[in-house]
């Protein structure tokens, strides 16, 4: 009964003067805990994917990530990125655009301008969803023309016209072109070009998620969506303002309704 009764007397004592030093010590620990934990994760980071219980190669992957989305509605069937990052404090979260080979759904683009040549570029070549200057621009004011574009681009010399007319209607809704958005341009083509398959992603917390193929791609078609993927995040890394840039840690592919399988991408 009694060492029984002074173990307990001592470890009350004792977390006493644990919190009582940890008052002072706060910050101090705080940081060495992180430094830790951050070493903890850069070694599981450089760990080969392989090691992982729920490793699979791609292929093998899909197999059973497409077995689980039998029956399922075909436009819910997307597979899914998701990549742990391990960055310091301080560093700025990873962002960019990636351009798929396959992309998992047609996008809607409107271009502006008062230029026959780009205009009929843009119509012949690339089947842009809608071009048009003043004139389309007054359509829209009117609401004679639906707006049911996803991405919108402009030259320069229709940009103020925009602005005054429709800005209060495409502004909103984020399609109102500007040079601080990298959507105008003289030479539209290259944005244009650009924008028919690529995807924007931005890494929330420590991990980066994207959409990346729907489960009726084929494995080329996956696996290629899959290195462009990889390309722009590395590329993103590479151009961190930062003297520790971030690493790729643990990465997983997953269907709609399906589980995550760890996958080789780091």
């Amino acid at each position: 009964m009694f060492p029984r009764l002074f173990t307990r007397q001592f470890q009350t004592t004792a977390f006493r003067l644990a919190e009582e030093t940890g008052t002072k010590l706060s910050k101090e620990q705080l940081r060495k805990r992180e430094l830790r934990k951050m070493v903890q994760r850069r070694l599981q980071a450089k760990t080969p994917a392989s090691d992982h219980p729920l490793y699979m190669p791609v292929s093998k992957a899909l197999r059973y990530l497409r077995a689980i989305e039998v029956g399922q509605p075909a436009g819910q069937q997307t597979i899914t990125l998701t990549t742990l990052v391990v960055s310091e404090r301080g560093v700025p979260p990873l962002a960019g655009n990636v351009s798929f080979t396959k992309p998992l759904k047609d996008v809607k683009v409107a271009v502006f301008t008062d230029d026959e040549a780009q205009a009929t570029l843009m119509k012949e070549k690339y089947n842009v969803h809608l071009v048009g200057g003043s004139d389309l621009v007054s359509k829209i004011k009117a609401g004679e023309v639906s707006i049911n574009f996803d991405k919108a681009f402009a030259t320069p010399d229709i940009v103020p016209q925009l602005a005054s007319q429709v800005g209060r209607i495409l502004g909103p809704r984020g399609l109102l072109p500007s040079v601080k958005k990298g959507t105008v341009a003289e030479d539209l083509e290259t944005l244009v070009k650009d924008s028919m398959s690529s995807v924007p992603f931005r890494q929330r917390g420590n991990c980066i998620s994207l959409a990346v193929a729907k489960t009726y791609f084929s494995d080329k078609e996956v696996l290629e969506n899959l290195l462009a993927a990889q390309k722009s995040i590395k590329q993103s890394i590479t151009t961190q303002q930062t003297k520790k840039p971030s690493i790729l840690s643990q990465t997983t592919l997953t269907s709609t309704h399906g589980p995550g399988i760890v996958i080789d991408f780091a």
